[in-house]
Formats: structure tokens, C-alpha cells, sequence
């Protein structure tokens, strides 16, 4: 890639930037790419273990296959890595193995950001333990709550697309109101 910051992210943080983009329902939030904007402004990378759970969500027949389906077609934007033989054991806590190898990766390459949505559980706490300090910590919403302060992408998508995701993922009110406080002028 280029000069672009370099994060990581797990399973879960590619299919939730990919959902809005495939749902044609009543509420989703048009207009803007989440993951095309996230893909062209980072350099996204994942252990090859989130490449396995996206393509084992792609066979299911529903929204988040659907949205596994993007994240695959967009893959050749992801630097993939296999972190299997260099890892002895996946943390363990709640965790699952790519959300182990994703924290991993991250410190291994010092990456600036690691993005997890893992802010809705204790899991959150096992990962800020696990991420070395010079790693900064973000979710999906936290992610599109900076695009839309850079102005990469509108304040009014990230607003809807907020609400959107409180209200088909359940998200956290409280956490998500207090990033709309801090990032969003809409």
C-alpha cells in the first residue's frame, strides 16, 4: 500500500462496515461505502483466520451473508496474513481464534489502530489487556465517527448509519450517544 494507517481488524468489524451497503430494507443507511471508504483510507490488515470466517458466513443465505459476500469481493484490498505457526496458544477468555489472531497481528505490526465490536461485552476489556499500549483501541461506530470528523464521510451517513446499527445489532445507546457527542455536528 501506500502511506495510509495501518490497522487490523476482526471478523465482525468487516461484516458490520459491509451490512448497510447490502440491505435494501426501509432504515438503511444509503448513500455512502463504509467498507469501500475504510478499505481506501487504511491499510487494512487481518490474519488469514478473519478471511476464513468471512467466507464461512458467505454460505449463509441471509443479510450477513450477503455482506460476507462484498467483504470477499473486496479482498484483494486486505493484506492477509497467516499468524497460525507463529502463535502457540489463542487467548482465550471469550474470544474467538480470530479475534485472538487479530490482537496478535496487531502488535506484531505495530499497527495504529486494531477495530474490534467487541465493545458490547466483557471481551472489550480482555482486548485493551491484550493490545500492547501503543496500539489505540477502536469499534466500528468509534471508526466512522473519526471518517465523519475528517469529513471522508458525511456526518449525516455516520448519524443514520449509527442508529441503523443501535438498532439491527443492538448496540449500546449509552456509548454510541456519547461518540455522536464527540464526533458528530449533524
Amino acid at each position: 500500500m501506500g502511506d495510509e494507517p495501518v490497522i487490523v481488524v476482526d471478523t465482525n468489524v468487516l461484516l458490520n462496515l459491509a451490512t448497510p451497503v447490502v440491505d435494501s430494507r426501509a432504515g438503511a443507511p444509503t448513500g455512502e461505502d463504509p467498507l469501500k471508504t475504510v478499505l481506501s483510507v487504511y491499510d487494512v490488515h487481518i490474519p488469514s483466520t478473519v478471511l476464513g470466517e468471512v467466507s464461512e458466513a458467505a454460505r449463509d443465505d441471509d443479510l450477513l451473508g450477503t455482506a460476507a459476500d462484498l467483504v470477499l469481493m473486496a479482498a484483494q484490498s486486505l493484506t492477509t496474513h497467516d499468524v497460525d505457526a507463529k502463535i502457540d496458544d489463542a487467548l482465550a477468555y471469550g474470544l474467538d481464534r480470530g479475534e485472538s489472531h487479530a490482537i496478535w497481528l496487531a502488535n506484531e505490526l505495530a499497527a495504529e489502530m486494531f477495530v474490534t465490536d467487541e465493545f458490547n461485552t466483557t471481551n472489550y476489556l480482555i482486548v485493551s489487556i491484550a493490545l500492547d499500549d501503543r496500539n489505540t483501541l477502536f469499534t466500528t461506530p468509534h471508526l466512522l465517527c473519526v471518517l465523519a470528523q475528517q469529513e471522508i464521510l458525511s456526518s449525516q451517513y455516520v448519524d443514520a448509519a449509527l442508529t441503523y446499527y443501535v438498532e439491527i445489532k443492538d448496540w449500546d445507546d449509552q456509548y454510541i450517544d456519547r461518540l455522536r457527542a464527540e464526533y458528530l455536528s449533524v
